[in-house]
């Protein structure tokens, strides 16, 4: 947590109906493990600040008992969870994955190599034979207490996949991070409505970040994440078939997906005033640049993202990453077909798109609808002899 304007840690004041009260908001990793809560403080300053800082207490005494200092790692002998992370990493069924993924993998295998287990020992030192199912799951709660359940479960994805990996390479292993009864969070729902869309698209505009409220509409528009946004240049788009081609960096899939009305009304001015600056010349130019033309930083675009939110009076738990589950849910509404999503969305299978293929009011209309009209039909056919 970050020291705010009241040099408090996680102090934070809010004007409410009945008056302006101080909560101390703990960081939202912690949160989601239901490790600490919002607490509501008072609307007395000087309490509050007592309460806060009690509060930082507690939380930097949670940490030292989790966070404990990490011995590094000595020499790594074959057959050892380290070695096997290395090997793993160096292998071409590893280099399939996607930059990201890799990127974000190794992390993860650098983290967990260095927790010490059960009997003090450094897990990256263990036998690839003595890893047990109670182990892996050892290992899993101490990484929820330090980073949260989204994290953790992540980096027991990763743990699973160097594993599995061994058991194919190896033989005669049994893969512990796949027995583990993981906590799942439910899948977010969330959805944005037009309206809402509209008003962060203008708010953004009015606080000068037009590139996000244009990100924002690209998301929804062509159905893709933030980060494969922000990353399309002028040149990625085919004016004589009006197609977007976009690498996608999660899976590394290529979709070249057609512009819809609302997207072309929405981007002819931004590509004109690109022309004016430079000649014409813009296929090198990204859609969505910082003010300096530069591609935006993950913190700085969140943090401006957020900023533009609050400002449009939307709720704090709508993210401009849910455009891409709106839009999905949206096509699914309207009676795309599995075939169809998985074409834009860039999705392999349909098991991904399941998530989008939720109930929800327009699906019930179009199914009433439906019904009446089979209703007029069967009513027009006459009685059937």
């Amino acid at each position: 947590m970050r020291t705010n304007k009241y040099g408090v840690r996680g102090l934070k004041g809010v004007q409410l109906k009945r008056g302006f009260i101080y909560f101390w908001i703990p960081p939202l990793s912690l949160q989601k493990a239901g490790l600490f809560k919002c607490k509501t403080l008072g609307a007395d300053f000087s309490v509050a600040v007592a309460r806060a800082r009690d509060w930082n207490s507690k939380l930097a005494e949670h940490r030292g008992a989790v966070n404990l200092k990490k011995p590094p790692l000595s020499k790594i002998n074959p057959m050892t969870v380290a070695y096997l992370f290395r090997t793993f990493e160096a292998s071409p069924r590893f280099a399939r994955y996607a930059p990201r993924t890799r990127q974000d993998y190794s992390c993860f295998y650098r983290e967990v190599e260095t927790t010490l287990t059960q009997d003090g020992r450094v897990f990256g030192h263990a036998t690839l034979s003595e890893v047990t199912r109670q182990q892996g799951y050892f290992i899993y709660e101490r990484y929820i207490l330090a980073h949260g359940n989204d994290s953790a479960n992540k980096a027991m994805s990763a743990c699973q996949a160097a594993f599995k990996y061994a058991t194919l390479t190896i033989g005669e292993l049994i893969n512990p991070f796949s027995l583990l009864e993981k906590y799942n969070p439910p899948p977010r729902r969330q959805r944005w409505t037009d309206q809402q869309l509209d008003d962060f698209i203008r708010k953004a505009e009015a606080m000068g970040y037009p590139s996000i409220g244009r990100c924002a509409l690209m998301c929804m528009e062509l159905m893709q994440r933030p980060g494969d946004i922000l990353s399309i240049k002028w040149g990625a788009f085919e004016p004589r078939e009006k197609l977007w081609h976009i690498r996608q960096s999660k899976r590394g899939a290529l979709v070249r997906i057609p512009e819809t009305t609302r997207l072309r009304v929405g981007l002819n001015m931004a590509r004109r005033i690109a022309k004016q600056q430079t000649g014409g010349n813009i296929g090198d130019l990204l859609v969505c640049p910082t003010v300096t033309g530069k591609r935006w930083h993950r913190h700085n675009f969140t943090t401006a993202v957020r900023r533009v939110a609050r400002a449009a009076k939307l709720p704090d738990d709508l993210q401009i990453r849910d455009l891409r589950r709106t839009a999905a849910t949206e096509g699914a509404s309207a009676g795309a077909t599995p075939a169809e999503l998985m074409a834009v969305g860039g999705w392999v299978n349909q098991t991904s798109i399941r998530p989008y293929l939720v109930q929800t009011l327009e699906q019930a209309a179009a199914f009433q609808a439906k019904r009446d009209a089979y209703r007029r039909r069967q009513m027009g056919a006459g009685p059937i002899f």
